[in-house]
């Protein structure tokens, strides 16, 4: 229960700070400090593409750390072959779980038609197996995701306290941008000055 209120908490914070940093690009992650991927923009009519969300996540997740930096040295440059790709993983990673979850309900069937008390031991053995991998994998998939965002929040706690340090001078900066007429429209950052 505390690690859901701790993941709803950080999640908020997430949105929080993202909120005030929607038209800022973010300098690229250190070597050391993989920022996971975003999840795929949505297609030019304006619906979402249904897609593997959750699946492109774990599957990015499960990446080699090298795997990891060519994959986020290729959303650099070619963002729609990066996002093209996280989607096959994530695809491959959803028909994984659909086969290992067929070849259980078939073990659970033939458990439930056995009268053989030997074959319905040996089926349940099978299946407990199969259901202990499976938790273990997700266990693991969730470690990886908790330290993706922890590391993620230590970025953004950095990013909050710059943005605390200079709060009087951007506040300067924009009372005088409006004052010269410059008004920036209502959920929008104004824009950038040049130096």
């Amino acid at each position: 229960m505390r690690i859901r209120i701790f993941a709803a908490g950080l999640f908020a914070l997430l949105l929080g700070v993202g909120a005030g940093a929607a038209d800022v690009t973010p300098p690229p992650p250190p070597q050391d400090e993989l920022v996971p991927p975003p999840p795929p923009p949505p297609d030019k009519q304006g619906r979402k593409e249904r897609g593997f969300g959750p699946f492109v996540w774990r599957a990015f997740s499960r990446l080699t750390e090298q795997q990891r930096l060519e994959m986020l040295k290729l959303q650099s440059s070619d963002p729609e072959q990066f996002r093209q790709k996280m989607r096959e993983l994530g695809e491959a990673l959803r028909n994984e779980e659909r086969a290992r979850f067929a070849e259980l309900r078939k073990a659970v069937e033939s458990y439930r038609a056995s009268k053989d008390e030997a074959e319905r031991a040996e089926l349940r053995k099978k299946i407990t197996e199969h259901v202990r991998e499976h938790y273990m994998e997700r266990l693991e998939d969730n470690k990886r995701q908790l330290e993706e965002m922890k590391r993620r929040a230590k970025f953004l706690e950095g990013e909050l306290a710059k943005r605390e340090a200079n709060a009087d001078r951007v506040v300067e900066a924009r009372v005088e941008s409006i004052l010269k007429g410059e008004l920036p429209e209502p959920g929008k950052r104004p824009p950038k000055r040049k130096p």
